[in-house]
């Protein structure tokens, strides 16, 4: 590992050539410059860490080559276009961080083929669109941390298969629409923060079967009606 060291300068392509290695974690240093598309070579690799140095460009779609990463972590750069397609490909990854970036475009629906995923962090990016459906594959999912992007449109009533979730953090958005009744099936959530959107209507009275709510934010949005009356007793 080569973390929280002072290296500086680009990657060289020649990383490419190191087949066998198994992790690579340079988060914490001064690197800067593009991701190579060599480090697709690299197919034995299990964890991937870019955090917090200063890389530009964009994502290269060779990264869905690395079928073998558990973690993918490449947040707090400069990075801009779109998320490649082909990350959709890393059927073994565990957790996904692009937080950070100035990341656009929509969110692929080929993201739901990341049927391993238990956190996943795209927050503070320009992102737009609508949150695809195929998320509601991701039926492991943990952790889902969108917030501060530009999303719109409605959520999608798929949520509620996200049933072992613990966070969903979606505020600073543009969403609109009324919050899914399936969303009462996430019983495990203990952190929802939707602030900040464009949401309306009343609430579903299946929202109070989640009972295990520590942290809630629907400030800042167009609802009306009561609160489940779990909420209040």
């Amino acid at each position: 590992m080569l973390s929280r060291n002072s290296l500086t300068g680009t990657l060289p392509i020649e990383l490419g050539l190191a087949t066998s290695l198994h992790q690579l974690d340079l988060n914490g240093n001064s690197l800067r410059g593009t991701i190579p598309s060599e480090l697709g070579d690299m197919t034995a690799l299990s964890d991937l860490g870019f955090s917090r140095s200063s890389f530009t460009g964009t994502l290269p779609s060779e990264l869905g080559l690395l079928t073998m990463p558990s973690k993918l972590d490449f947040g707090d750069h400069s990075f801009t276009g779109t998320i490649p397609s082909e990350l959709g490909h890393m059927a073994l990854l565990s957790e996904l961080d692009l937080d950070g970036n100035s990341l656009t475009g929509t969110l692929p629906s080929q993201l739901g083929g990341l049927t391993s995923l238990t956190s996943l962090h795209l927050q503070r990016n320009s992102f737009r669109g609508m949150l695809p459906s195929e998320l509601g594959r991701l039926t492991g999912l943990e952790i889902d941390e969108l917030n501060e992007n530009r999303l719109i449109g409605t959520l999608p009533s798929q949520l509620g298969m996200l049933t072992v979730m613990s966070q969903l953090s979606l505020y600073v958005n543009s969403l609109t629409g009324t919050l899914p009744s399936e969303m009462g099936q996430m019983t495990t959530l203990s952190d929802l923060d939707l602030h900040e959107n464009s949401l309306r209507g009343t609430l579903p009275s299946e929202l109070g079967l989640l009972t295990g709510l520590s942290t809630l934010h629907f400030d800042v949005n167009s609802l009306s009606g009561r609160l489940p009356s779990e909420w209040v007793s």
